[in-house]
């Protein structure tokens, strides 16, 4: 199964592979077309790079590959310097810029910060947890209870081995209901989703999202392999327009999991972010299972794949996304949130979890 998968990551003009290639490489901004104005010369430091800054989104995040959306932007400018006219530290400077970036939703653009969350400890079912995934059968109530606390594969028991071993179980079980609780899970690797997925879908039936990529001089400069492909997009006449991946297919010889036809229910809370999102995305999208708990904080259509830069005055750091994930569901795809089919308070752990017993379990 992880070779399909990996397949599905890679695409036709081979980016993907040449992204994985340089994540985390942060490359200083050096280039402007305001560089050598008036306006820049006259500036502190933190100005002259609040300048660069925005030049660079403007240039480089998919949201603003449209020419009104630009304008929208560089009219935050005056405002933005005059804040910077008197800020003394870093950390200040970060703040200023994180809050004029606010409007986009898009948490993977951001000015990098140095804070940390330790995790919480496992109390019980529907409480934070120490361990990726892990799951209980509840028997008397039909339940298997999975926690999915991080899309991130565990040492030793990595997740398409668990999920094979879980539903044998249910199925030894005569479970009925699979309960996914993803409310603290803050993303990871989608392709830990797409596994889950497909014991409860069909592949060929599954809807994925339609990614799109905007060629820039920053994803250049990361990808020095990519200016030829930048060039080549641009000689067609595609000035100021994303390049949109060829659809996903199933590979031959791909082997179709065992389907569950049980019921099942996801639960998504105000701490379901990244590949967390976008399987909470693709479940209602393919009208997998019923979704309660809390609207999202997250957008079902969304930015990712990250590039990273350093501002060249300051040194401060920060990443821009240069893809546009669309979901399925193309009625839907400027949704800002996704809310929950039930909605159910996710503070109160003993309710949460009784109301899922009651709703969703043997009687």
């Amino acid at each position: 199964m992880k070779r399909f998968f990996c397949f599905l990551l890679l695409l036709s003009m081979g980016l993907q592979t040449l992204l994985a290639q340089n994540s985390g490489q942060y490359i200083k901004l050096s280039e402007s077309k305001y560089r050598h104005s008036k306006e820049y010369k006259a500036c502190n430091k933190y100005q002259k790079d609040a300048i660069i800054f925005m030049d660079m989104v403007a240039d480089t995040h998919p949201y603003y590959v449209k020419a009104e959306r630009r304008e929208e932007w560089f009219a935050l400018k005056p405002a933005l310097l005059e804040q910077c006219k008197d800020i003394q530290t870093d950390e200040a400077f970060v703040d200023v810029l994180n809050a004029v970036l606010g409007p986009l939703h898009d948490g993977h653009t951001s000015l990098v910060r140095k804070n940390g969350q330790a995790p919480e400890t496992q109390e019980k079912p529907g409480a934070a947890g120490t361990s990726n995934y892990d799951y209980t059968l509840f028997p008397d109530q039909s339940i298997c209870y999975l926690q999915f606390n991080r899309c991130s594969d565990m040492t030793g028991n990595p997740f398409d081995q668990f999920l094979e071993e879980m539903f044998a179980r249910m199925e030894e079980a005569n479970i009925q209901t699979l309960v996914v609780d993803a409310q603290y899970n803050p993303g990871g690797n989608s392709r830990l989703c797409s596994e889950l997925l497909l014991h409860l879908s069909p592949a060929d039936k599954l809807k994925s999202f339609t990614t799109s990529i905007r060629f820039s001089d920053l994803l250049s400069a990361q990808y020095p392999r990519m200016a030829q492909d930048k060039k080549n997009w641009e000689s067609r006449g595609h000035v100021d327009e994303l390049y949109q991946f060829p659809p996903k297919k199933v590979p031959e010889g791909f082997r179709q999991p065992k389907l569950f036809e049980g019921q099942v229910i996801f639960v998504m809370g105000r701490r379901t972010f990244s590949s967390a999102g976008i399987l909470m995305t693709l479940a209602r999208d393919n009208h997998i299972g019923t979704i309660i708990g809390t609207t999202s904080t997250f957008s079902p259509s969304h930015y990712g794949e990250l590039l990273f830069y350093s501002l060249p005055n300051t040194g401060v750091r920060g990443t821009v996304s240069c893809k546009f994930f669309a979901r399925p569901d193309a009625s839907s795809v400027n949704e800002p949130f996704l809310k929950p089919d039930v909605e159910i308070d996710l503070n109160e752990k003993d309710a949460a979890w009784k109301f899922i017993c009651e709703t969703f379990g043997r009687q």
